[in-house]
């Protein structure tokens, strides 16, 4: 529920900074005193660990994390929000504010990543997340339709190569959900509060994540095609010589086929290109 005195301590703080909300840049600030709790008993924080926000605002996050964690790095991209978030914690001594594009810097050395993500970037930051040596835990927040996608299953309208690659990583779960009022200025649709847990032996062992990458990548720009027609496309007709390799998936469509199935197809793709000499 909108907590109206958060809201406007929100109003206040962003006139302080000089920022009007930008809907390309997806900014939307939590003003839900239950959706941030419901980050933080999601990421259950230990007081030795370090944690990366992305996407930090104005700081309503940031000032529960700080409290439960030895270190907090708090990425920013408008040179404003960041300036606002240097003045409000310059007195914490476990809060670095880095002011930069999360997609173009280098992941920092962190325990998990705990953000309200910034709408307009959540499913990029997901991959770069997803495809990252350090990740671990992440407890993020999305729109709904990409929460549902996270979690959906094979042969449903959510069930995308993000659904691929993150049920072959880490393990998603949705931790509660909410509606618009939980931000301002309201999106247009609610939001979920996602857990990102690596798995302990990836099942997407045996293929790399530039290989994984680039398959899905390639296989659900033809989701709707049998898997024969889809490798035809993408392989300049080499399908055909697959038989042996992948049997009865040919005749699936790609977006019946399953996590594990999928991984094994990128696999094959793979050594074709490395036999073929063919690039991406």
């Amino acid at each position: 529920m909108r907590d109206e005195r958060l809201l406007f301590k929100t109003e206040r703080a962003l006139r302080e900074a000089g920022i009007k909300p930008s809907k390309r840049l997806g900014q939307n600030y939590a003003v839900d005193r239950g959706l941030i709790g419901c980050i933080i008993g999601a990421a259950a924080i230990g007081p030795g660990e370090s944690v990366l926000e992305i996407g930090a605002g104005l700081g309503t996050l940031t000032e529960e994390l700080a409290r439960a964690a030895r270190k907090v790095i708090a990425v920013e991209k408008d040179r404003r929000a960041a300036d606002y978030l240097r003045r409000a914690f310059s007195a914490a001594g476990n809060v670095e504010v880095v002011e930069g594009d999360i997609l173009e810097m280098e992941m920092p050395a962190v325990d998990k990543v705990v953000s309200n993500l910034p709408f307009s970037i959540s499913t990029p930051v997901t991959f770069k997340i997803l495809g990252w040596e350090g990740f671990r835990e992440a407890v993020l927040t999305y729109q709904i339709e990409v929460a549902e996608r996270l979690t959906a299953a094979p042969g449903s309208r959510e069930y995308s190569r993000l659904t691929v690659a993150a049920a072959l990583l880490a393990e998603a779960s949705i931790a509660g959900r909410f509606p618009p009022s939980a931000f301002y200025p309201e999106p247009e649709v609610g939001s979920a509060v996602v857990i990102l847990r690596k798995r302990g032996s990836p099942i997407a062992s045996g293929v790399g994540w530039a290989a994984l990458d680039n398959g899905l990548k390639a296989l659900f720009s033809q989701r709707k095609r049998t898997l024969r027609k889809a490798l035809s496309t993408i392989c300049r007709g080499a399908a055909a010589n697959w038989e042996g390799e992948l049997g009865g998936l040919l005749a699936k469509r790609v977006f019946e086929l399953s996590p594990t199935e999928l991984a094994r197809v990128c696999s094959s793709m793979d050594a074709w290109r490395q036999r073929s000499g063919t690039e991406g």
